[in-house]
């Protein structure tokens, strides 16, 4: 499951209520969905492949799952993409129970009114922002989770494209964007390579593989978190949190990192969490997570 490095408020696990009294999980914020896919591009599904593939959902998976293959036609190629006609895999949802005979009784099978993770049912002519992620052995694309598609109906549509716009630009030369005079840009751009590296792959090995980044990018990283302003975690939830970046670095000891008790942690752990930052960022080198 994905993590969330941005506010507290925002946190992936988090529940929302909904009208039906359904319980869905929060969205990942734009930035993240934009770290952790590999393909993001705006486009309209244009057909449906008439055969469908058996494959695993997951890595690791022993059960595999006929999959329909959309094929979407990418008007905008914001990150990854190299060309324009992009298949995407999906397992679409069960069709509904079918109506009952006349005199037959109706059993009903409730789910608690929950439905977190909606299955996404692609038709022809939908047109969205699409955040892929590479199958682990097929020839097409995927959808973690509902969110990672944002329909061109969608109201708040203009303003989410900004975003991803925005997001992907940083993401396109991070190293420059990690020495942006800008320290918002900055900020975003570190947590959204820490989200890149610090998130395990959906479906992966327990304990996975990890491994030091560059130098210089660890670096820059780090001293981007430690420029920036934390009096304002917690109070803004549109803001990356560096409290929350600083926790997602994983520190033991063994990194030096062996902070005092603490009688007011929120106040009192954010100047600690930055001299470490500060004395530490051109030795320490930030570990990623490595997809076997």
């Amino acid at each position: 499951m994905r993590l969330i490095v941005f506010s507290s408020a925002c946190l992936t696990l988090l529940l929302v209520s909904l009208p039906a009294r359904a319980l869905l999980v929060a969205p990942a914020p734009i930035p993240e969905r934009v770290a952790l896919a590999d393909v993001v591009v705006v486009g309209k599904i244009t057909a449906i492949e008439d055969k469908t593939v058996k494959a695993a959902r997951y890595p690791n998976s022993g059960e595999k799952t006929e999959m329909k293959v959309a094929l979407i036609q990418a008007d905008l190629l914001l990150k990854g993409a190299k060309v324009n006609r992009i298949r995407l895999g999906f397992v679409p949802p069960p069709p509904p129970p079918a109506p009952p005979k006349p005199g037959e009784p109706v059993i009903v099978v409730s789910s608690g009114g929950r439905n977190r993770f909606p299955q996404l049912d692609h038709q022809v002519g939908q047109e969205a922002i699409f955040f892929l992620t590479k199958h682990h052995d097929q020839d097409f694309y995927v959808v973690n989770a509902y969110y990672d598609v944002i329909e061109k109906k969608n109201p708040n549509f203009d303003k989410d494209l900004a975003e991803v716009k925005r997001c992907a630009a940083l993401l396109e030369k991070p190293t420059e964007s990690l020495q942006s005079k800008n320290a918002d840009e900055r900020l975003m751009t570190a947590a959204m390579l820490l989200a890149r590296y610090r998130s395990a792959r959906i479906g992966g090995k327990p304990n996975p593989k990890q491994e030091p980044i560059p130098a210089e990018e660890s670096k820059l990283i780090l001293q981007a978190i430690a420029a920036s302003d934390w009096s304002v975690a917690g109070r803004d939830p549109a803001r990356v949190s560096p409290f929350l970046l600083f926790q997602r670095l994983g520190l033991t000891a063994q990194d030096g990192w062996n902070p005092p008790p603490f009688k007011d942690f929120q106040k009192e752990m954010p100047p600690v969490a930055q001299k470490w930052l500060k004395d530490n960022a051109a030795k320490y080198r930030i570990q990623k997570f490595v997809t076997e």
